[in-house]
């Protein structure tokens, strides 16, 4: 009998950015219902950072982050061990964030936020899995997939978590 893995996505802030210009409600709704779903059901998770990076206290929010107010309780706080794998992260690749901003950068978080949820998975189960999704490129050495490659965290960009989830994006004529 095939054990069935079950997997949760852990996205970047670029990530739901390009998924919402790229592919904002409107132009493929479907997309939008099934990330609700993913939400439901706690395939996707983020960092609280990447909320407050996503949302905004403006009068006129845009519709991302409308959409991502609703889903604050999928968005992680930090810990003290985060903190402790982010001071790690940083030492190793210090490009990852750039020190002379004031604000809490995300892409050491997250990467935490990925390893200490796989600690977490792999005390209770074996059948689960925490992929990064992103739309940093592969191939700069400071940036969340070589990060990910270096901490053995599987990650995608958009079309590789299509793809794995078995989603087809089609053109439909009205």
């Amino acid at each position: 009998m095939e054990t069935k893995i079950f997997t949760t996505f852990c996205f970047d802030s670029s990530a739901f950015i390009d998924l919402y210009r790229h592919y904002g409600q409107p132009l493929i709704p479907e997309i939008w219902v099934e990330l609700d779903k993913f939400f439901a059901d706690g395939k996707i998770i983020s960092h609280k950072i990447v909320f407050d990076e996503l949302t905004t206290s403006s009068k006129r929010p845009d519709g991302l982050s409308q959409w991502i107010s609703s889903k604050r309780s999928s968005f992680k706080d930090m810990t003290g061990n985060q903190a402790l794998h982010v001071a790690s992260i940083v030492k190793e690749f210090p490009g990852l964030i750039q020190p002379e901003r004031e604000k809490d950068q995300a892409d050491p978080w997250l990467i935490a936020l990925a390893i200490e949820e796989r600690a977490q998975l792999k005390l209770f189960t074996q059948e689960r899995d925490i992929i990064i999704v992103s739309q940093e490129s592969p191939i700069r050495p400071q940036k969340i997939p070589a990060v990910c490659k270096h901490y053995c965290i599987q990650h995608f960009n958009l079309f590789e978590f299509f793809n794995f989830n078995g989603w087809k994006l089609r053109l439909e004529k009205a």
